[in-house]
């Protein structure tokens, strides 16, 4: 929305890649933290100190790892006591049952095997990483009115549930105190009308070339493969990405062409549509940034080191239908307005 919009965002190229226990895709966290269990390669070898223990560089460890021939990866669960079996049974049941049942299912608690470990897809969520919306100190977006809060607030990662609900609160406080201008209703008639023609356009539209589910899926295909997907390693170079937007570039003509049976068809034509605008973005701020600076988030081939003149935010903002990109200093300030 707020990129068709024309709002500036920011650090779409920071992607999220969640270290999870393998097929269960349930969270590490719990088991690295909660019992200091340590990831360990098929030879027993802690690999963890090799690589560092962020988020990102514990994904990037077990990919290396992997990629050497090291592999599969564990979380060392199976020196722990039968008292941390319980808790961890316990945990999981309540944050992600599956995890609990396949250590059922398997007949052997944690401290009986270790738990094998994978990297995810990569995600596009300011919760975990800093790609969102670029906002103010009240969390207002450079579209007048408009605020982001959470997940979708740029520029301040990991803030999880309790920043997301602080956020909120500074955006409700702000459009309580201020006077913002409300569209006049005429023009939201207008923009209703134009809005429901497009969709009846869809809906009666009765060529049907490729379906929603066979564009999401080419999709899915393109940035996986040239964009840094899991297949790849998360590894990606500018010739990649450049042949990456091309594609995505054909799937959004074909999309204009889609059309929809009913309304829960005309919302997957729609999703469709927003996830492609998405990659996109995602697509340009990866080329704009010319270094890793958080290996497997952002792991460029090219540019495998970090350099100092990209130390801040990679924006972007739609502007008559082409990203245009631009460069925003770490704000150090206690207050910070839009200055455009």
């Amino acid at each position: 929305m707020g990129i068709r919009a024309g709002a500036e965002m920011t650090s779409f190229e920071m992607r999220f890649i969640a270290l999870r226990c393998k097929d269960t895709i349930a969270p590490t966290g719990t088991i690295a933290q909660g019992v200091q269990a340590k990831q360990i390669n098929s030879h027993g070898e802690v690999y963890e100190d090799r690589y560092g223990i962020t988020t990102s560089e514990r994904v990037y460890g077990t990919v290396k790892e992997n990629q050497k021939g090291n592999g599969p990866c564990y979380l060392q669960t199976s020196c722990i006591s039968k008292e941390k079996d319980e808790e961890l049974l316990k945990a999981y049941l309540n944050m992600a049952p599956s995890q609990t049942l396949k250590w059922i299912e398997s007949g052997k608690n944690p401290s009986e095997q270790d738990v094998e470990i994978a990297g995810t897809e990569p995600y596009i969520v300011g919760g975990h990483t800093a790609s969102g919306y670029w906002v103010n100190t009240k969390r207002e977006t450079t579209v007048h009115g408009l605020y982001a809060a959470g997940d979708v607030a740029g520029g301040c990662p990991q803030k999880y549930v309790t920043g997301a609900l602080a956020e909120g609160e500074i955006a409700a406080d702000d459009i309580i105190n201020r006077n913002i201008k409300h569209v006049t209703s005429d023009a939201c008639i207008r923009y209703a009308k134009e809005k429901i023609d497009e969709y009846e356009t869809v809906l009666n539209h009765s060529r049907e070339v490729f379906t929603a589910e066979a564009l999401e899926e080419a999709m899915q295909k393109v940035m996986d493969e040239y964009a840094g997907g899991i297949s790849v390693g998360y590894q990606f170079n500018e010739k990649q990405l450049k042949l990456a937007d091309g594609k995505i570039g054909q799937l959004i003509k074909l999309a204009d062409h889609m059309s929809a049976g009913d309304m829960h068809e005309l919302m997957f034509v729609y999703e469709l549509k927003e996830r492609l605008l998405v990659c996109r973005s995602v697509i340009a701020h990866l080329l704009h940034r010319k270094e890793t600076r958080w290996h497997s988030f952002n792991e460029n081939l090219d540019y495998p080191e970090t350099d100092k003149k990209y130390f801040g935010y990679v924006n972007s903002k739609l502007v008559d239908g082409k990203i245009r990109m631009s460069f925003r200093d770490i704000v150090k300030e206690a207050e910070y307005e839009h200055q455009d």
